[in-house]
C-alpha cells in the first residue's frame, strides 16, 4: 500500500475566531462601549492610539523572537547530549514493529482468501502459517440467507398497492368530510356575521371584549350610568353550534327583569303597570340586545330608587323585603318592585292601571334625564379650579312623583273645601263663586339653544321639575274677591304651601289681613277662609241693618264676627263658619234675664240640616223681632 502524500491526521490547531467587528453596527457598539464613545473621538487621539498599537506590536515580536532563539538553543543542547547509538536503536526497533504488524495483516487476509481463491492467496501466504494451519482453514459467510422469492415480491407489491388504494380512499373520505365541515362552518360563520351586521345596522355599538380580544361584544349599557352598572353594559356575542349568535348576559344575572308599580287603595290592588312578554331564545338578536338594555336600565333604576328611599323616610317611603312601599294617604299606597319577566300573572283591566303605568314611565324618563344631565355636565367647559368629579349624587326619581301626587291631592282637597264653602254661601242666598286656574308648564324656547346646552326634551323635563302652582279666585258678594295660591315644592321639603293674594285696595286688607308668609297646610288656610268669610258677611249686614234705636247704632264685636247694639247688650247677631264649611247664623237675646239662642245653618254636608230660608230673611226677621 503506497503511502499518501498528506498526513492521515491533521495536526493543525482549531481556528480561532477573528476579533474584528463583523459589521458597522458592531463597530459602533464597540466604540460606544469604550470610555467617552464617539463624543471623545478625534483625529489626534486616533493617531496616538495607532502609534501606541504599532509600538506594542513591535515589542511583542521582538520578545517572541527572543523566546524562539532561546528555545532553539535549549533544543540543540538536548540533542547534543543525547547518544546517537540509542537513537539508532530506537529507530530500528520501531521499523521492526511496523514490519511485523504488516506481515501479520498480510497473513490474516491471505488465509481468509485462501478458501475462495487458494491459488492467488497462496502467493502471499507465509510458509510457516501454511504449515501450521493449512490452506482454506478460515472463511467468512453471511449469517442469514435471503428468503425473498419472486412470489413474495409480487405479494408485497400487491399489498403495497392495496394499502395505497386504502389510503387514497381514506384521503378522499377525509377530503369529503373536510368539505362538508367547511361548508357547515361557512354557513355557520355567515349566519353569525349576518347577526352581528344586523345588530350594527340597528345602531348598536360593536367592539372587542377587553378580556377576550378575539371575541366581539355589543355595548348596550349607558356611559353615564352608575359605576356598578357601567361595566355590565358590554355582552360578548359568542357563536353557537348552528352559527346563531348567543348573547352572553351573565353579568346581568342571566334573568330579564323589569320594574313593576302597583297601586293599592283600601288594601286592594286597583292598578298595576304593564309587564312585557319574555323574549325567546330564537328571537332576532336585535330584540335580545334591546331586552338586555331594558334589563340593565331597570336594575339601575331599582338601585337608584333604593338609594333615594333612604332620604324619603319622612314621607313614609321604606323598603319592605324586596319591595319599596310608599303610603300616599290613609287609603292609598304605592308598591315598587323588581321582578323577572313572566313571574307576574296577567291581570285584568284595573281602574288605576293608567296611573300605575304613568308613574312607571315617569321614573324611567327621570333616570334618562339624569343620564343626559351627567353627560352635559361632563362635556360642558368648566373653570380649571372647579373639579369635575363630585361623586355620585342621589337622583330625584321618586320625589318628583310624590310632589306631583301631593300637588294633585292638595288641589282636590282645597277645591273641595272652597267648593263646600261657596255652595253653603250660595244656599244662604249670598252671591259667591270661585274659579280654579292651573297654569300650563313653562314653554321651551328652541331658538335660544346653543352649544353645550340641554335639548328641548331636557328643558321640558327640567321645567316640569320646578314648583307647581294652582290658583283659586274666590268672589264674595260680587264685589270682594281674593286669590288663593297653592305652590308645591320639591326641595328642601316636598309639600304644598298656600298664600292669599289680595288685590290693591281690597277691603280684606283691613277686615282680615292674611299672613304674609303663607299657610303651611290646608287646615291653617281653612281657618283663615272661615274667619274672612264670617267677617265679610258681618260687614255686609252691618251696613244694611236699620239702627236699633234712636241715638244708638250697630257695632261689631272685638272678633269682628258679631253685631251688637252699642247701648244695650241684650241682643247679639253672630256669623260663623264651622269646620264643615257651613255658614251658621246665631242670635242671642235675653228673655227674663236668661239668654235664648237661635241658630240657622246652610251647608252641603248631608249630615247637617240646611235651612231653606235665605240668610237675608233670617237676619231681617231676627232684627225685627228684637226691635219689636
Amino acid at each position: 500500500m503506497a503511502p499518501s502524500d498528506d498526513p492521515p491526521l491533521s495536526l493543525r490547531p482549531h481556528p480561532v475566531a477573528d476579533n474584528k467587528p463583523k459589521n458597522l453596527a458592531e463597530f459602533i457598539n464597540r466604540v460606544n462601549a469604550q470610555p467617552g464613545g464617539f463624543r471623545s473621538l478625534s483625529e489626534t487621539k486616533l493617531r496616538e492610539e495607532a502609534a501606541a498599537s504599532a509600538g506594542t506590536k513591535q515589542n511583542g515580536e521582538l520578545m517572541e523572537e527572543d523566546v524562539d532563539m532561546s528555545d532553539g538553543v535549549v533544543a540543540d543542547e538536548e540533542d547534543a547530549a543525547k547518544d546517537p547509538n540509542e537513537a539508532r536503536m530506537e529507530v530500528l526497533r520501531n521499523i521492526d514493529v511496523a514490519g511485523n504488524t504488516a506481515l501479520l495483516t498480510l497473513d490474516f487476509l491471505s488465509l481468509l482468501l485462501s478458501k475462495q481463491n487458494p491459488t492467488q492467496a497462496g502467493v502471499t501466504l507465509s510458509q510457516g502459517l501454511r504449515e501450521m494451519v493449512g490452506i482454506g482453514t478460515m472463511g467468512a459467510d453471511k449469517l442469514d440467507d435471503s428468503n425473498v422469492t419472486q412470489e413474495k415480491v409480487q405479494d408485497h407489491e400487491d399489498i403495497a398497492i392495496g394499502w395505497t388504494l386504502m389510503e387514497i380512499n381514506k384521503a378522499r373520505d377525509a377530503a369529503e368530510a373536510a368539505k362538508s365541515f367547511l361548508e357547515r362552518e361557512m354557513a355557520a360563520e355567515g349566519k353569525h356575521w349576518e347577526g352581528i351586521v344586523a345588530v350594527q345596522k340597528s345602531g348598536w355599538s360593536i367592539s372587542r371584549v377587553p378580556q377576550e380580544r378575539h371575541t366581539l361584544g355589543v355595548r348596550f349599557g349607558f356611559s353615564e350610568a352608575a359605576p356598578e352598572f357601567r361595566s355590565n353594559g358590554l355582552a360578548p356575542m359568542r357563536r353557537g353550534e348552528d352559527g346563531a349568535v348567543q348573547l352572553d348576559c351573565g353579568r346581568l344575572g342571566g334573568v330579564s327583569e323589569r320594574l313593576v308599580v302597583t297601586y293599592e287603595r283600601n288594601g286592594k290592588v286597583t292598578g298595576r303597570s304593564a309587564l312585557p312578554a319574555h323574549t325567546t331564545d330564537d328571537a332576532p338578536l336585535e330584540a335580545r340586545v334591546l331586552e338586555a338594555r331594558n334589563t340593565i336600565f331597570a336594575q339601575e333604576l331599582w338601585h337608584e330608587l333604593t338609594r333615594e328611599a333612604r332620604t324619603l323616610a319622612a314621607y313614609d317611603v321604606k323598603p319592605v323585603g324586596s319591595r319599596l312601599t310608599c303610603t300616599l294617604d290613609p287609603t292609598s299606597k304605592l308598591i315598587i318592585e323588581l321582578v323577572p319577566l313572566g313571574s307576574e300573572p296577567s291581570e285584568e283591566q284595573l281602574p288605576d292601571n293608567n296611573l300605575a303605568e304613568s308613574i312607571s314611565l315617569s321614573m324611567h324618563i327621570l333616570l334618562s334625564y339624569a343620564h343626559r344631565h351627567n353627560e352635559l355636565m361632563r362635556t360642558r367647559p368648566m373653570s380649571p379650579h372647579i373639579p369635575r368629579s363630585r361623586g355620585q349624587q342621589t337622583y330625584a326619581l321618586l320625589r318628583p312623583i310624590l310632589a306631583r301626587l301631593v300637588h294633585i291631592n292638595s288641589v282636590r282637597a282645597c277645591v273641595s273645601h272652597v267648593g263646600s264653602l261657596v255652595q253653603g254661601f250660595q244656599k244662604a242666598g249670598l252671591p259667591t263663586s270661585f274659579v280654579l286656574k292651573t297654569p300650563p308648564p313653562m314653554p321651551v324656547d328652541a331658538a335660544s339653544r346653543g352649544p353645550n346646552q340641554p335639548s328641548i326634551s331636557q328643558s321640558l323635563i327640567r321645567n316640569m321639575l320646578q314648583p307647581v302652582d294652582f290658583h283659586i279666585k274666590i268672589t264674595f258678594l260680587e264685589d270682594m274677591y281674593f286669590t288663593v295660591r297653592g305652590r308645591t315644592f320639591l326641595f328642601p321639603v316636598t309639600d304644598t304651601y298656600y298664600n292669599v293674594l289680595l288685590p290693591a285696595g281690597s277691603p280684606l286688607a283691613s277686615l282680615c289681613p292674611p299672613y304674609k308668609d303663607g299657610y303651611p297646610d290646608l287646615k291653617a288656610l281653612a281657618d283663615y277662609l272661615h274667619t274672612a268669610a264670617a267677617r265679610v258677611v258681618t260687614e255686609h249686614f252691618l251696613s244694611q241693618l236699620p239702627p236699633p234705636s234712636l241715638g244708638s247704632e250697630w257695632v261689631k264685636s272685638v272678633g269682628g264676627t258679631s253685631i251688637l247694639d252699642q247701648n244695650k247688650d241684650d241682643f247679639e247677631l253672630s256669623f260663623t263658619v264651622d269646620e264643615a264649611a257651613s255658614l251658621v247664623v246665631t242670635t242671642t237675646k235675653k228673655v227674663d234675664t236668661k239668654a235664648v239662642s237661635s241658630k240657622w245653618s246652610w251647608s252641603t254636608d248631608p249630615q247637617v240640616i240646611s235651612h231653606e230660608t235665605s240668610i237675608n230673611d233670617v237676619v231681617n226677621q231676627a232684627v225685627h223681632e228684637m226691635l219689636a
